[in-house]
Parts: C-alpha cells; sequence; structure tokens
C-alpha cells in the first residue's frame, strides 16, 4: 500500500513530504495490504497458520533469518522470469536486480507512553506506534548505520513484532480519519525527502488474522510476513512516491491502486506443497514461497491481469470494482529502476535493574514510607508493591493493597520489616527489582 502525507514536526522545524503530496494527492492511505477480509470471495482460500510469529522478548533469530534470506533468495535470482519480481519489468525502465544491503535489530524502547488521547490506539495490541515514529526510528538507525539516504534506489523495511500495533495517527482507529493495523491494513510503503520505506507488521499477529495467507512453507510464521514483503516492494518499485504506476479503478475515480492491490491476496495455482503439507506458489533461488500474484498490463493480448511472473498464467483481479490497467501518472515521476533493501527488526529490549529502590522514611507505625523506583534502562512502566517481612527481613510477604509509591506503617506492621518490590514492563517483557528492608518497624 502507500500511505501519502505531509509530515510537520514543529519542534524541529522539520517537515517531511512525498512528490504525491506536493501534486495535491489526498491525504490517506493508498495501494495498502488489506485485511483478508476485504478481499472478494474470488481470492486464494485460507487456512490458519500455526507457525510462531515476531512473537519474542530480545530476539526472533528464525523470523529474521527466514525474512533475511528471502531478500537474498529474490537478489540470487537477478534477471530471471521465474517469479513475481520478473513482473515489474514491463514498467518504464524498471530491472529485475536487487540487492541486500543488510540487516540490523534494533533494540530502542517504544516511544513514551502519552495521555490517552495523545496515544497511539489501535484498540487491540497493548502497544502502538505511528508512521511519524517508526519513520523517526528508521531514520535513526540508518544514521546510525551510515546507511544511504536521498536515493532513489534504496528501500527500508522497518518489521514490529506481534504485540506493537501500527496506526497512521495517535488516537483510536478509524477507517477514513486514522487506519490501523486492527481495521484497514496489514502493511503499506512510503517515502519522505530522505528516504523510501515500508512497514512490516507481524502480519500472522494482526487481530483476528487477517493478514495471514494461510500458508508457511518456511515453517515459522514469517511466510505471512513474506507474503506482505512482496506486495510491498513491488509496489515501492513501480511507484515509490505515489506518482508512477498506479491504476484509474474507473471512471471519475483517484488513481490509488498499485500492481499489488489489484492483486492481493490472489495466489494463483499452487505448485505443490512442501513435506509438512504448506502450498507454495514461487520457487526462488531453490526455496519454496507462497506469495500474491501481480498486475501485468501485458499480460494477454485481450487485457492484463494477475500473474505469478511475467507471461504466466493470468487470472481477473479478485477486488470488484478495481481494474487495470496501470498507467503512469506524471511524466516526470519517478521509478526504483534497480532495488537495494535493508531490513530493520525493531525489537524493543526488555527492562534491565540498573540500581536498586531505595525506601526512605522512619520505620515507625503511622508514618509513612516512601520508595525510590531505581534506575531501569528501556523506558519501562512502573508499578510497587510492598511486602511484609520477618524481623530478620525473610519470609516476606505483599501487604494488601499495597501498591502505591508510598506507604503507611499500621499496627501490623510493628516488629517487621518492610521491604518494596519495583516491577518494570515494556513491549518486550518486564523484570522485578527489591529494595534492602527497612529496619524493625517500631511503635
Amino acid at each position: 500500500m502507500k500511505l501519502f502525507a505531509a509530515i510537520a514536526i514543529a519542534a524541529g522545524a522539520l517537515v517531511l513530504t512525498t512528490a504525491g503530496a506536493a501534486r495535491g494527492v489526498p491525504h490517506h492511505l493508498l495501494g495498502f495490504v488489506p485485511h483478508v477480509a476485504h478481499a472478494s470471495p474470488a481470492a486464494a482460500p485460507r487456512r490458519t497458520s500455526k507457525a510462531a510469529g515476531f512473537n519474542c522478548v530480545s530476539s526472533c533469530s528464525s523470523y529474521e533469518s527466514t525474512i533475511n534470506q528471502y531478500f537474498m533468495d529474490v537478489a540470487a535470482d537477478n534477471g530471471l522470469t521465474t517469479n513475481v519480481y520478473s513482473v515489474a519489468t514491463q514498467y518504464s525502465s524498471i530491472q529485475y536486480n536487487e540487492t541486500f544491503g543488510g540487516s540490523y535489530v534494533d533494540g530502542n524502547p517504544l516511544p513514551p507512553t502519552k495521555p490517552t488521547f495523545l496515544a497511539c490506539q489501535d484498540g487491540f495490541d497493548k502497544y502502538c506506534v505511528t508512521d511519524a515514529q517508526l519513520e523517526d526510528e528508521i531514520g535513526k538507525v540508518i544514521a546510525k548505520n551510515h546507511w544511504p539516504t536521498a536515493s532513489t534506489t534504496t528501500l527500508y523495511f522497518i518489521f514490529t513484532p506481534a504485540n506493537v500495533g501500527v496506526c497512521q495517527y495517535t488516537g483510536r482507529p478509524d477507517l477514513h480519519s486514522n487506519p490501523c493495523t486492527t481495521n484497514v491494513f496489514c502493511a503499506y510503503h512510503h517515502a519522505n525527502a530522505s528516504f523510501i520505506y515500508a512497514v512490516e507488521p507481524d502480519a500472522m499477529a494482526v487481530s483476528g488474522g487477517d493478514c495471514d495467507s494461510g500458508e508457511a512453507p518456511a515453517g515459522n510464521g514469517a511466510d505471512a510476513t513474506i507474503n506482505t514483503i512482496s506486495h510491498e516492494q513491488n509496489e515501492a518499485i513501480t511507484d515509490p512516491n505515489g506518482d508512477a504506476w498506479v491504476a484509474n479503478d474507473g471512471p471519475g475515480q483517484i488513481p490509488q491502486d498499485e500492481i499489488g492491490d489489484l492483486c492481493a491476496y490472489d495466489f494463483g495455482t499452487p505448485l505443490g506443497t512442501t513435506l509438512g503439507g504448506a502450498a507454495y506458489n514461487q520457487v526462488i533461488n531453490g526455496r519454496d514461497y507462497y506469495l500474491q500474484l501481480e498486475y501485468s498490463n501485458a499480460a494477454d493480448s485481450n487485457a492484463g491481469g494477475c500473474v505469478p511472473y511475467l507471461g504466466g498464467p493470468v487470472t481477473a483481479p479478485p477486488f470488484s470494482g478495481h481494474v487495470g490497467p496501470l498507467v503512469f501518472q506524471f511524466q516526470d515521476a519517478s521509478v526504483m529502476t534497480t532495488n537495494t533493501v535493508y531490513a530493520i527488526y525493531w525489537v524493543p529490549a526488555a527492562p534491565v535493574n540498573r540500581a536498586l529502590p531505595t525506601i526512605s522514611g522512619a520505620a515507625k507505625v503511622g508514618k509513612k514510607l516512601t520508595s525510590s523506583h531505581g534506575s531501569w534502562t528501556h523506558l519501562p512502566k512502573l508499578t510497587y508493591r510492598w511486602l511484609r517481612c520477618s524481623p530478620a527481613g525473610t519470609s516476606c510477604k505483599p501487604i494488601a493493597k499495597a501498591t502505591g509509591s508510598s506507604y503507611t506503617l499500621v499496627k501490623a506492621d510493628k516488629r517487621h520489616r518492610l521491604e518494596v518490590r519495583v516491577t518494570a514492563t515494556n513491549a518486550a517483557g518486564s523484570a522485578q527489582a527489591t529494595s534492602a528492608p527497612t529496619g524493625t518497624v517500631k511503635k
């Protein structure tokens, strides 16, 4: 899908625009990978995948390695006409010529939680990030790794884990003004003044399973996301700025559907099944994949259609009312003639305690004790639990309803010692740290 926006960051006086936005393209999502529930019944039937996705704490090695291998396989088959990437070569001067530039596991924390009305809320996930926050994070990783910017042939993919939703803006999801992973899209691509990028949530973990293709040749949960990668990569190649190859979608309609949108969830006829029983319809560098078809203007002598490779068997687009051909919107529009891909896996690290919490105040009935939270990495949410211990500072048990950062000592605490346990939680997990005990509580 394509996300058009002009994002102004007032504090830094930084304005990011796409070429499409500069030409007056409407400020909304276009060309997204939709939820399968939005697809026509003509789309290929799905079955529920049982493989684990990008649901991890500190690393997701099989998910990452499978996707990295996919990018390398696509590059290994450069110039061939045996997979969906060959379809794009009929448009402008596009070559099937990919380079995998490398990957980076980003352990930075998610942006701090804001007041509810300013927070990203997708209505399903505990954590949520906006397009602007993702764009900012990509910029940080690019700078850290000295990767190229202002390149018309470089595409950055950012992958978010299973418990993190994505919305275009802050606030609650809405089909028209705030599209999110929970109600509209499974993935999208976008461009600003510095780089072209695609946002890839864990497709298998999206609410309702509406982004899972249903087949998993790799068998580890990356397959559903790889299908959306193929969709977005082909769209970014043929329409990186929202002003190149798109469909008119009928008389009077705003051009919006791109090469992948017209064929979303159309997988054609499988080539076979793996030993595990998963269907596949593409063999790329000798490995099996299950990818949607792409739209070809040159599909046959009569009309365009969805094909698995240039010159392959044709099926009609599965979405009712969404038809080709793709047209080149502006004479000065650009495409990605070649394509260098970088993968960013944003996997926030779990909290780590750097200094234990401490207790201040007099250990005397009726007096208030106050806890510091100690020192933590990765911007966690903090909760407190006060514990009543034996006079020796052992056998500590939670005190009912004592969950604030302060606690007023009661008669039951006399001759006991108290501790406070702080729990730190973020998108990646949680950790606990306990203070040293107080002195024996006196009357």
